[in-house]
């Protein structure tokens, strides 16, 4: 069977008009075969055919072979081909040659040819001639050439005539010329103007404009509008913009949609957004992802984003690599990076290095957390004056741990009037440890009814110490012996054998002696010797009463036993107060995680991408 494919090298007999060759090469080159396309064209043009010069022009232009399409070009305008001048001028103009520029767009812009006019306007705003520029872009304008009025737009603004350049921007606007409307978009929201910023920015969006889709999508942030910031970033992130990629990751980030966050950051980390890296090592520092993360902090740390070099050094603290540590550490704080001081403080501390921890910390001693570590290695040396003072600059800074701590090196040291101050100062940060101690002060200075206003809150929250206490309260001063007994039944049920004592104690108060004997015995059972020292008491009494009934009957010789038995002295009001207990606020010691910055202060407002200032040809 005879094929049938086509090959133009299988036509036979075709004339050497050089218009069929020009055809053949215009074939050629919508087939990509650009180089067989130049061969075939060249000999067309050779014979004068006008076509074949100006497409050479055109192949060689966009080959950047400026010298070779200047030739073709030359030769296509002194056959005839007018709109080769254009392309003249345009490469004349690409080489900065704008004298010669000149001289082709002239040709053609006194022809009245609307892309000649504009580029001439704009090669006279090259050499500074605005008279001529504005003249030229005019006459463009007037033809209703949106690329004019936006170079118009440039240049009444270079000439601070603002009214001006925005009338012109408008017109261009209208005229559907993107960067028109891309400057007045920016004027606008500068303006205040948003809504008419974001209705042009709108229509950028559905041409593609890079530019304008991220804009609109950081207004859409900046607004908290994070559905339709995606959605505006999306558009010009799958087109390579590097910015609206880096925007983008963040919003999954943020929403910890980390699959899409890691997609964009790595597409911008590509494209040299050192932002990105450091970000995405955060991400992966999150998630555990330990050998990630160092590898995206050290993309960062090379680009000198110096809270990724912190945090790269955080992570070999983590991993004991304290040599590794400190080189970074230091990187940082050569850097200015206070974050990182601090981390340092910690390290030596980590080692035991206490004499550079604590100079560590005295170089940022204003910081609170420093303030705090101090007075916590000063208590822990036993050298209370330092950690006192620490603690009491902590307080000042609103610390109430520090507060506390200040009031029990007070107590401890028996300076009450301080010691009352710095509990003072806890309690009206609801430090419940502070109402503690200072009930126990109101106590001994017996100071009953403010003693028990401090016990209450402890009370309520199932401190014995303060159960019992206010029991006693309410035993000794108040004679509430409902009250009391309340109170120290509380205590009781946690085994406190102090309150089962006391709860003996104030039934014999009350006579009520079978109760006594029952308290009594269960303090003995929990091995409390006073109570089975009462025990003993109250039967001894029994049997001391049943022996002077039988004397009195003269029955046996219970007369003698009852000479032999001394009396009884046993003191009824005797109260016991147990040992001091604090309320365990169950606060296990954290394991040590150093300060990894996972926020670095971006500024949105500053983050717009800038008005265009450059005059455009249109080519």
């Amino acid at each position: 069977m005879r094929s049938t494919k086509f090959s133009i090298q299988n036509i036979k007999n075709i004339p050497k008009d050089p218009a069929i060759h020009h055809t053949k090469a215009s074939l050629l080159e919508k087939m990509g075969k650009i180089d067989k396309a130049i061969e075939v064209y060249i000999k067309s043009a050779e014979e004068g055919y006008v076509k074949s010069q100006y497409a050479l022009g055109n192949i060689f232009e966009s080959r950047g072979q400026y010298n070779e399409a200047e030739k073709w070009y030359s030769m296509a305008f002194r056959n005839g081909q007018e709109e080769a001048a254009l392309n003249l001028g345009n490469i004349y103009f690409i080489s900065n040659a704008y004298e010669y520029s000149l001289y082709w767009y002239e040709k053609l812009a006194i022809l009245g040819d609307l892309q000649a006019q504009n580029n001439l306007g704009v090669v006279h705003y090259k050499l500074k001639d605005y008279i001529r520029s504005e003249k030229w872009l005019k006459e463009a304008a007037k033809g209703n050439f949106g690329l004019a009025c936006f170079n118009l737009g440039i240049l009444y603004d270079k000439l601070g005539k603002k009214e001006e350049s925005i009338e012109y921007y408008k017109k261009g606007s209208v005229l559907l010329n993107e960067e028109s409307k891309y400057n007045l978009a920016i004027i606008n929201y500068i303006d205040g103007d948003d809504k008419s910023a974001i209705s042009l920015y709108k229509h950028l969006h559905k041409v593609g404009n890079l530019k304008g889709c991220f804009n609109i999508g950081l207004i859409m942030e900046i607004n908290e509008e994070f559905e339709e910031a995606e959605r505006y970033y999306i558009k010009s992130a799958d087109k390579g913009c590097t910015k609206s990629q880096y925007r983008l990751a963040y919003i999954y980030d943020r929403d910890e949609d980390d699959k899409n966050a890691i997609e964009y950051y790595e597409e911008s980390i590509k494209n040299g957004c050192a932002l990105a890296s450091y970000r995405l090592g955060n991400l992966y520092n999150r998630n555990n992802d330990i050998e990630n993360a160092k590898k995206y902090y050290e993309i960062a740390s090379n680009s000198d984003i110096i809270e990724a070099k912190n945090n790269l050094a955080g992570l070999y603290f983590e991993e004991e690599d304290y040599e590794t540590a400190k080189k970074y550490y230091e990187e940082c704080i050569e850097g200015g990076l206070i974050e990182s001081i601090e981390n340092m403080g910690d390290l030596y501390h980590k080692i035991n290095d206490i004499d550079n921890a604590i100079s560590c910390y005295r170089k940022i001693e204003n910081k609170l957390s420093c303030q705090v570590k101090l007075g916590k290695i000063y208590e822990d040396k036993c050298d209370f004056e330092k950690a006192l003072m620490w603690y009491k600059r902590a307080s000042e800074n609103q610390d109430v741990e520090s507060s506390y701590k200040a009031g029990c090196i007070y107590e401890a040291n028996n300076d009450i009037e301080n010691a009352k101050k710095y509990f003072n100062i806890a309690i009206l940060k609801n430090h419940i440890n502070s109402r503690i101690h200072l009930g126990r002060i109101y106590f001994a200075e017996e100071n009953y009814e403010e003693a028990k206003k401090m016990f209450e809150t402890p009370a309520n929250d199932s401190n014995i110490y303060s159960q019992h206490m206010l029991g006693l309260i309410y035993d000794i001063f108040y004679k509430d012996y409902t009250n009391s007994k309340y109170w120290y039944e509380k205590a009781r049920n946690q085994k406190c054998e102090e309150s089962i004592y006391n709860l003996g104690q104030l039934s014999l108060k009350l006579n009520e002696d079978e109760e006594a004997k029952k308290y009594y015995k269960e303090g003995f059972n929990l091995g409390n010797k006073k109570c089975e020292y009462m025990l003993a008491g109250i039967y001894y009494k029994k049997s001391l009463d049943m022996y002077k009934s039988l004397a009195e009957e003269e029955y046996d010789n219970s007369k003698q036993i009852l000479k032999t038995m001394p009396d009884l002295s046993i003191n009824f009001d005797e109260v016991l107060t147990p040992p001091f207990k604090e309320i365990d606020l169950n606060e296990e010691e954290e394991e040590y995680v150093p300060i990894y910055i996972l926020e670095k202060d971006e500024n949105l407002k500053l983050q717009f991408e800038k008005p265009l200032e450059e005059m455009i040809i249109d080519k």
